[in-house]
Order: structure tokens, then C-alpha cells, then sequence
């Protein structure tokens, strides 16, 4: 499919004074794409040129398109000396080559350098005219979706699901070339974002060709890795899950982003390539790769293993090109998928049959073991190790897929550990989406029709979900009749109590009374809106840190190796101990990372804590230790009293106090039904229930102390990091108030003690966040993602990022979690009363007369710096606030700029339509780290410019929001003694254009490039 690229090269504005002599400059445009270079007139002596030049033509393939970028380079022209760089901007084609794309990308795009950064706008259209290609050996893959949302994008409907798709790209590292020691740091660092840009391309077209060939015409939850694997050159690893997508006639009106299925859709039209299709040919598809030399092969066993299901050919030709299939017209069976692994964590209702509970593998590998390390053999052979692995403890828990998979790794000097994880489960994916799919309104059980129901399940033979103590949490909450029907079948266990894979305490369902459950559910996915909890989410974090050795590369590798086992149990005993702690039995959103440091070793789980009705209440933690003195005995006996206090406090914060009850509630006078059981070879009876044991080797056990420790959000604040907060409804997260990216970095000394230390970090930079958004109360945290890395010896980073949800108390004043106000640890207690309703209130950008954003901020990124004018300035700003806003409307309705969020949806918003998926590589550097305030300031400006390129890209096609943001890559080098810092941050997103309901939207093009106040980047020591 050729086409023609046509750019115009409208002006610029607010370029840098090049000559010293006029003040001035005098510019042109150098427009680049792939080999071919054209030239724009020079503009004199003028910091605002207008060009309005001609359309300039690049006749290339539609795979040039895909892979290459648009490369727009703007340099101040000198007469009798090189030209002088003032900046680039790099343009993604590849939003335009889907179909329903905006026609053309016009708008102010900030040029940017990697030594200076921002350095001016560039004002760009840019449009592309595709020609029909009936080419069948095309290697292209226009008309593929992407979507970096891991779910079913809003105003969508899920027609097939075809399975895992993966792909990596290998090439040498700009960073380590011979020439990279004579040329200058710019050139370096153009050379590498440029390889970046045209890797990221080629990577997304040939997972677009697998695509293709399995039938679908879209890939949902998009992750895209960049791997520096330092001499051995850089990895570019992206996984996803293909699917077949259908427009759905009147989406629902959806402010968490789930996009639920109406009763009987209409398909408008499908979402797959437009391309010759032949309407009388029916196939069924697999995920097994192909053979062709256009793409290489992801698994090492495909040249030998013959394909699992038919695929579908244009011709019966032995063309070594990669054919252009049909599409897919039914689903594919899940046994004839090779790995049957799917990245999305939100699935519509009814597609999770069972869960089963987290499987996870990991790996530890040597790069230097690498025989060629230009090819990607050995690395795909490594994953496919790692996804074997995931498949077989899977298959041993009775389940057939794994949702919400992830993969990561982490590079030390040659070694590299290679991480997966996911939720083994039982999914439907013949799940009919022509029959209504959004779930009943629950109905009232009374207790006195047990007869009935027992009659019921006698003639029907069917499982019968009880939701007796469902309804009654229900009404207590205050919970409307538009509220799901909830299934407790999710809970129960997927295989036999009698073939338990490994010991586990089985208790039966606490709704149904018929199947067994586990004691404790982790998972790796969003919350089923099928599933009942009780009371609210609890943002629940383990952290592991030990030291390891400074051997050679095999005996480091082993150690590691040895290591790891240990440090996955303590992570997971310290999760089931908080959870008990909490009074908790599930948790949603597991994630786990570990990071490979040159002195130590780094593990964090975290997850949001839930209380789920079918589970059974967790008991209550008693401690057990020898004790030898009368001393020790009082001090363990204080110990678990303040365990009980504890637990207490936790369950007045989470609204937990009926859990005991109801459960007592239910028991009584419920018959059990085993009909339909296996016979149990277990004996469930068997030990103390009532009464969960946690040893401590001494009094002076420092592991319980810290588990009790843990920072607490102060009244009004909740926090999660998920996409949805469990207890709080669709219409209580009213609409974005902050986005943060924060980072954090220490030294440590003392090695001994290196685990305590690590959690005070950790309890610091909680302590921060929560004194730095207390003017939001009351709010939501949402999304909460920590990235931990050890860049140098000794030093531990820790990125944090999240979306502050402003929560409507005036639908929550009845599940407020300030009902039971607790104080916080080492924290000031936000004031209450009126004096708490009028202050504690974000504080809005100022428009100043030349129509740019004013920044206000709400707190200083670094320092409180403690003074009567400030602290005057201060008051004024908050009485303002406070007279001039209401609390019911905060925000206006309308967009101004552009929402930037990690959320699958934009709060109190509707997603109209998706524009395009975009990811972004940066590389800053700069040798005056003392001038721009330190490391601190550095990295503040350098993420404010980020987040100002990413809002140019999104308005440029029409957008007014970017969600899904992910900063999947964040490496910081810095040299202070040499005034020098050096810093490569990744991010991705799809753009989306959203509107507020009974509101028009507007976007203002002139406040796109500044920060508004939902950035805060920060960056502390």
C-alpha cells in the first residue's frame, strides 16, 4: 500500500537567540523521511518566522510509514560555519494509517533538544494519502489497532479474542559505538532517540502482521519494554493480546471506562483491515507464528512444531512473503493456543468463569553467554522458557489461561532477570456478545424461602448463587437496584479439593454454601464488577531488600538464583500477614518487581486489599515465640495487644466491624448441598480456624513491629492502584484533580541493616505524598505505581506515579472513611469542621492576559520554605479559593487543555472515540546540573517537557486526553562532581478525544504546552 506524506511547514514561535550580534535568528527546516531530505527557505533574522510554505511530497511505502518517523529538524543557518542546531520534533506517523484516523496532524509542536529542551513551537501539518495494495507478500500492517488500555476499549465491542502476541527487535547501542567516542553528547543522544523512534516502529508493525495472520484487528493492552542490555546492544520487547473488535451502537454513558456490553449490540462494522475478503471462506485461527522471511521466528520450537489450527491464505502459492489473511469469522478454540496468555485486567461480565490464584516464574540469564548478539534467538528462547513455565503451573492449578500477564526484566552489568506473572483462571471465550451481558439488579432473598431454593436446585441441577448476605451488605451500604447481581462462581476453586496442587486451606462458599473456596485469593487484575466486597480497598505493599555479594558473573548469577525463592516467600508472607492484618482475604493488582543491584537485591509486591463476601473472614493473628524470661512474656503479650488494637483500627477505617457478623449470619441454618461435589480426599476440619499464627524468633522481632508501622492516608484520602477503588462508585470519582510523577532517590550506608532502611524509605515517600496532596481531601488515589531501581552501588530510586481522583462527598457521606477518623503516623491530621471543607481545595490555574497558563502551585516540589510573606501569600490565595469555588463544582465541565491520566478512563467523562496509541522515548542530558537547581530541578523540567510534548501529540489529532499513560522506563545518570546528568524516560498512551455529559467540549490550543495542575512532577533526595 503506497502513499504519498505531504508537510507543510507553517511557523514557528518563542525560538532561542542564536546570533548574538541581532538578537535574532535565522531559521529553516530541514524535513526528513527515511533517506530522502528536503529543505525549507531560510526565514532572516526573525525569532517568530512564518513560512506557510508549499506542500513538500515523499513518495514510500506504507512499512517505511509504519517504521520510520517523521523527523523535523529546525537549525539557524550561518553562512561561513556548520548550521546551528536549535531542535527537533519527531512526528508518529503511524495514527493516521488506521482506519477511522483523523485525515491529518496540524498543530504547535514544542522542538526539542536533548541539551537544552524545550526550545520553542512548530507549527506542522501533515497529511498522508494511502493507495489500495492487493500485494498479498506485503510486509506492512496498516489498519492494526493499538491500544495500551488493558481492556475493552469504551464504545467497543468484543467480538473474538485470538490470543498472545509478542514480538522483539535487537540492535546495537548508539551509546557504545567506536564513533560515539569522538562525536558530540547531542549527536549521541539524537542518534539513540532516533534508533529508539525507528525500533519502536518496526516492532509494532511486525506484531501488526501477527496480527493479521491470526485474523484480528486490534491488540489490547499494548505493553511496549525497552531493555539496555549495555554492550550487548538494546531490546525492544512488546506483548499483547490479539482480539477482533466491533463498534457498538450507543455506547453507555461509562465513567469508570468499562465499556459494558449492551443488551442485543447491533455491530456497526468491525474494527479489523480493510482488504480484499472472500465471504464464503470460514477459518479458524491460531496464535502459532508463521514462517516467512519478512518476520523472524518469536520461538525457537516453531521451525519444528507443526502449526496447531488452520490459517487463513489468500492463495495456495509457496510464496515466502507473509500472506494476507482473511478475517476471522469464529473463535478460536483456547487448547489450540500455543501460550494461551492474555494481557488485558478488566474483562467484560461473564468472561471469567473461575480464578484460580497468581502463577509466576522467573529466570536469571548472563548476557555475555549470548553467541550472537544481533540476533534475537537466544532471548526469544529465554521467554519462551519463562512462558512454558507460566503455562505447566497453570495447567496444575485446572486452569486454562492466564489474565493480566506481564513480563519485565532487570539488567545488572552481564546479568539479566527475566520475569512473568499473571492470574491462572477458567475464562469463556464463546461468551455470547449478542445476549445481554450487563448483569441484573440483585433481587432479596429472604431467609425463609430455604425450602424453595432447595427445590429450585433439586429440579434445575444448576449451580444456585445465594446471594442472601450480598443483598443484605447491599442495603446497608446504600447500594441502588442499577448495582450488578453478583456471582460468587469467580471465587471458587477451578480444580478438585481432592487434587489440591498444593496445600491450601478450603472453606466452603460463604454465598452459595456448594463449592469451595480458598482461604486468601491474590490476583493480578482489576476487580469483576461480578464479584460483592465489603467495606473498602486497602492499599497493601511489601517490600524485601538483602545484600548480595561482589563475586564473579556465574557465581553472582547463582547467588541470585539461590536468593530469589526466598525473598518471593518473605514478599508474600509479609502480604498475607498486612491482609490479615486488615482483616482482609483478597487482593487485586498484584504486582511484583525485582531489581538487580550491583550490592543488593530489591523485591516490592503491592496490591489493593479487599474483603470478598464468598471468602471466609480471616482469623484473627496470634504470636507465637519461646520465651524465657517473665520479661519477653509481657513484652509478647503487649506485642499482641497491640495486633488486636491494630486489627480494630483497620476494621473502623474499612468499614469492616459486620464482616463477623454476617458471616455468623449465614452460617446458621444453611444446608449444604454436595450433590454435585468430587468427594474431598482433604480434611477441611483439620486445625485451629479461628486463630492465624505468626512465630517471631524474639520479642525484639523487628518483622511484626514493621508490618504494624505501616504510614496510614490520612481521613478522607483513599488510595489504590487500581483503576477503580473498591467501596467507592462510578459517581463518586467526579473528575481528575492531579496527576504526579515522582522521584525519589538515597544513598545507603549501612548495609546490615538494609531492610529496615529500605522500609523507611518507603514510609517517607508515603509520608510525602500524603502531606503533599492533603489539599485534595477528600480524594482518590488512583492507580498507584512504584518502579524501584538500584542505578548505582548503593543507591536505591524509586519512581512513583498516580492520578488523584477528586471524590463527590456528597455522594459518600455515608461511606466516607472519615465516619472513624484515625491520625496518622508522623503525619499532621488535616484539619476538620468547616475551616477543613473551605481549605482543603485544589487550587486552579489563572489565565494571564496573554492567554497563556499560569501555574499555581499547590506545594512546593522540595522544600516548604516557612516565611511571613509566603505564608501571607499563601492565605490570601486559599480565601480566594475558598470564597470563589463551591464544593460540588470544583472543576468546570468543560476541557481546558489536555487530561493527561493513568486511568483507563477519564473520570467523570465519556470516551467519544480512540485517535491513536502513541509511545515516546526521550533522552536529556545536561553538563550544568548545579545551574538548573540540582538533580532536583533537572529532572522536575525534564518531566514537565515530556508531559507538554505528549499534550502537543494528542491535540495535534484532535484529541483532548491521553489515558492509559504508563512511564515505563525512567533511568537516571548522574555525576554531580562533573556537573553532569543524564536521564531516559519512556512513556506511552492512547489518545482520546471525551466529552462531559449535557457539556460541549472545547479544547484550547494555546494551553496545551503548559503545565497544568494535574503534573506534579517532583524529584527528592
Amino acid at each position: 500500500m503506497p502513499g504519498t506524506l505531504k508537510v507543510k511547514i507553517v511557523a514557528a514561535r518563542d525560538l532561542p537567540v542564536m546570533d548574538r550580534s541581532t538578537d535574532l535568528t535565522d531559521a529553516f527546516v530541514e524535513i526528513k523521511m527515511g533517506t530522502e531530505l528536503q529543505k525549507t527557505e531560510v526565514f532572516k533574522r526573525s525569532l517568530y518566522p512564518q513560512w506557510n510554505s508549499d506542500w513538500f511530497k515523499f513518495e514510500v511505502e506504507d512499512e517505511v510509514l509504519q517504521d520510520e518517523p517523521l523527523e523535523l529538524r529546525v537549525l539557524d543557518h550561518d553562512t561561513y560555519s556548520a548550521h546551528d542546531a536549535i531542535g527537533k520534533v519527531y512526528i508518529d506517523l503511524n495514527p493516521l494509517l488506521v482506519k477511522e484516523s483523523p485525515s491529518v496532524i496540524s498543530g504547535w509542536f514544542p522542538v526539542y533538544d536533548t541539551m537544552h529542551g524545550i526550545r520553542g513551537d512548530l507549527n506542522v501539518i501533515v497529511k498522508i494519502d494511502l493507495f489500495s495494495d492487493f500485494n498479498k507478500f506485503r510486509q506492512s500492517s496498516c489498519g492494526i489497532q493499538f491500544f495500551c488500555t488493558a481492556e475493552v476499549p469504551a464504545g467497543y465491542r468484543l467480538q473474538y479474542v485470538h490470543g498472545f502476541v509478542e514480538e522483539l527487535v535487537v540492535n546495537d547501542d548508539p551509546e557504545y559505538q567506536w564513533i560515539d567516542k569522538i562525536r558530540t553528547p547531542r549527536s549521541s543522544n539524537e542518534a539513540r532517540q532516533r534508533l529508539f523512534s525507528k525500533m519502536s516502529g518496526q516492532l509494532t508493525r511486525k506484531i501488526g502482521l501477527k496480527v493479521l495472520e491470526m485474523g484480528g484487528g486490534a491488540v489490547i493492552g499494548f505493553k511496549q519494554c525497552f531493555d539496555l542490555e549495555g554492550e550487548s546492544g538494546i531490546v525492544i520487547r512488546g506483548i499483547g493480546t490479539a482480539v477482533t473488535l466491533a463498534k457498538a451502537r450507543d455506547p453507555p454513558v461509562s465513567p469508570l471506562g468499562m465499556s459494558p456490553l449492551k443488551d442485543s449490540p447491533v455491530p456497526e462494522e468491525s474494527n479489523a483491515p480493510s482488504s480484499p475478503q472472500s465471504k464464503n471462506e470460514l477459518s479458524s485461527t491460531s496464535p502459532m507464528k508463521m514462517n516467512g522471511t519478512g518476520t523472524r521466528h518469536s520461538s525457537g520450537s516453531d521451525a519444528s512444531t507443526p502449526p496447531k489450527g488452520n490459517f487463513l491464505d489468500c492463495s495456495s502459492g509457496s510464496g515466502s512473503g507473509k500472506n494476507f489473511p482473511k478475517i476471522c469469522s469464529q473463535q478460536i478454540n483456547i487448547e489450540l493456543m500455543e501460550f494461551p496468555l492474555f494481557t488485558m485486567t478488566s474483562f467484560p461480565p461473564g468472561f471469567i468463569l473461575h480464578l484460580g490464584g497468581v502463577v509466576a516464574a522467573r529466570s536469571v540469564k548472563l548476557l555475555d553467554k549470548i553467541h550472537n548478539p544481533e540476533e534475537p534467538e537466544t532471548r526469544d528462547a529465554w521467554w519462551n522458557e519463562i512462558r512454558t513455565e507460566i503455562r505447566s503451573h497453570t495447567r496444575a492449578m485446572g486452569c486454562h489461561a492466564v489474565i493480566g500477564y506481564s513480563e519485565e526484566t532487570s539488567i545488572c552489568d552481564d546479568i539479566i532477570l527475566l520475569s512473568a506473572m499473571g492470574t491462572a483462571a477458567k475464562v469463556n471465550l464463546n461468551l455470547d456478545q449478542y445476549q445481554s451481558t450487563r448483569l441484573a439488579p440483585p433481587q432479596v432473598v429472604n431467609t425463609g424461602d430455604r425450602s424453595n431454593m432447595s427445590a429450585e436446585r433439586d429440579q434445575s441441577k444448576k449451580l444456585y448463587v445465594d446471594v442472601n448476605l450480598a443483598n443484605q451488605v447491599s442495603h446497608r451500604l446504600g447500594l441502588d437496584e442499577s448495582s450488578p447481581r453478583y456471582n460468587c462462581a469467580l471465587c471458587h476453586i477451578p480444580y478438585k479439593p481432592s487434587s489440591s496442587p498444593f496445600p491450601i486451606n478450603l472453606t466452603q462458599c460463604a454465598c452459595c454454601r456448594r463449592r469451595y473456596v480458598p482461604d486468601l485469593l491474590f490476583t493480578t487484575i482489576n476487580r469483576p464488577p461480578e464479584i460483592h466486597t465489603v467495606g473498602h480497598g486497602a492499599f497493601i505493599q511489601a517490600r524485601v531488600c538483602r545484600p548480595k555479594g561482589d563475586g564473579k558473573t556465574e557465581v553472582n548469577a547463582k547467588e541470585i538464583s539461590d536468593i530469589l525463592p526466598f525473598m518471593e516467600y518473605e514478599l508474600h508472607n509479609q502480604l498475607v500477614v498486612k491482609l490479615k492484618i486488615r482483616s482482609m482475604n483478597c487482593l487485586f493488582g498484584l504486582k511484583m518487581q525485582f531489581v538487580v543491584g550491583e550490592s543488593m537485591l530489591i523485591g516490592i509486591a503491592t496490591g489493593t486489599g479487599v474483603f470478598l463476601s464468598p471468602l471466609p473472614a480471616p482469623p484473627v493473628p496470634r504470636l507465637v515465640g519461646q520465651v524465657t524470661s517473665e520479661e519477653e512474656n509481657v513484652e509478647l503479650q503487649e506485642l499482641q495487644l497491640q495486633i488486636q488494637e491494630k486489627l480494630q483500627r483497620h476494621k473502623d477505617l474499612y468499614n469492616l466491624n459486620s464482616v463477623e457478623i454476617s458471616n455468623q449470619n449465614l452460617t446458621s441454618g444453611v444446608q449444604t448441598d454436595d450433590s454435585d461435589d468430587d468427594t474431598s480426599d482433604l480434611d477441611l476440619s483439620a486445625g485451629n480456624k479461628d486463630t492465624f499464627i505468626l512465630e517471631v524468633d524474639d520479642t525484639k522481632d523487628n518483622s511484626v513491629k514493621a508490618m504494624l508501622s505501616d504510614v496510614l492516608q490520612p481521613p478522607g484520602m483513599y488510595v489504590c492502584n487500581t483503576d477503580t477503588y473498591p467501596g467507592l462508585t462510578s459517581q463518586n470519582l467526579a473528575s481528575n484533580l492531579q496527576m504526579f510523577t515522582q522521584v525519589f532517590r538515597r544513598t545507603v550506608d549501612n548495609l546490615q541493616g538494609l531492610n529496615k532502611d529500605f522500609s523507611e524509605f518507603f514510609d517517607s515517600v508515603f509520608r510525602r505524598l500524603f502531606f503533599k496532596l492533603r489539599r485534595m481531601i477528600p480524594c482518590c488515589l488512583c492507580n498507584v505505581s512504584f518502579a524501584v531501581g538500584a542505578p548505582e552501588e548503593n543507591q536505591i530510586e524509586i519512581v512513583v506515579t498516580g492520578i488523584c481522583v477528586r471524590v463527590d462527598d456528597s455522594t459518600s457521606q455515608n461511606n466516607s472513611l472519615t465516619d472513624n477518623p484515625m491520625p496518622m503516623h508522623g503525619l499532621e491530621t488535616p484539619m476538620t469542621g468547616a475551616s477543613s471543607k473551605s481549605l482543603l481545595k485544589p487550587v486552579s490555574n489563572v489565565v494571564g492576559a496573554s492567554g497563556e497558563n499560569v501555574d499555581e502551585m499547590m506545594f512546593p516540589m522540595e522544600e516548604v520554605t516557612e516565611g511571613s510573606g509566603a505564608s501571607a501569600n499563601k492565605a490570601a490565595r486559599l480565601k480566594v479559593v475558598s470564597n470563589s469555588r463551591n464544593t460540588s463544582q470544583v472543576f468546570s465541565r468543560t476541557f481546558h487543555g489536555i487530561e493527561v491520566t493513568p486511568l483507563a478512563y477519564v473520570p467523570g467523562a465519556r470516551i467519544e472515540r480512540y485517535i491513536g496509541s502513541y509511545n515516546f522515548f526521550f533522552i536529556r542530558e545536561t553538563s550544568s546540573v548545579k545551574e538548573v537547581g540540582g538533580v532536583c530541578g533537572f529532572m522536575q523540567k525534564f518531566i514537565t517537557e515530556v508531559l507538554a510534548i505528549v499534550r502537543a501529540h494528542v491535540s495535534s489529532l484532535g484529541g483532548n486526553a491521553l489515558v492509559a499513560y504508563n512511564m515505563t522506563q525512567c533511568v537516571l545518570l548522574s555525576n554531580e562532581h562533573k556537573n553532569q546528568s543524564q536521564c531516559l524516560i519512556n512513556v506511552c498512551g492512547d489518545a482520546v478525544f471525551a466529552s462531559r455529559e449535557g457539556e460541549i467540549t472545547a479544547v484550547v490550543p494555546d494551553l496545551i504546552h503548559s503545565r497544568k495542575p494535574s503534573d506534579s512532577p517532583s524529584f527528592a533526595t
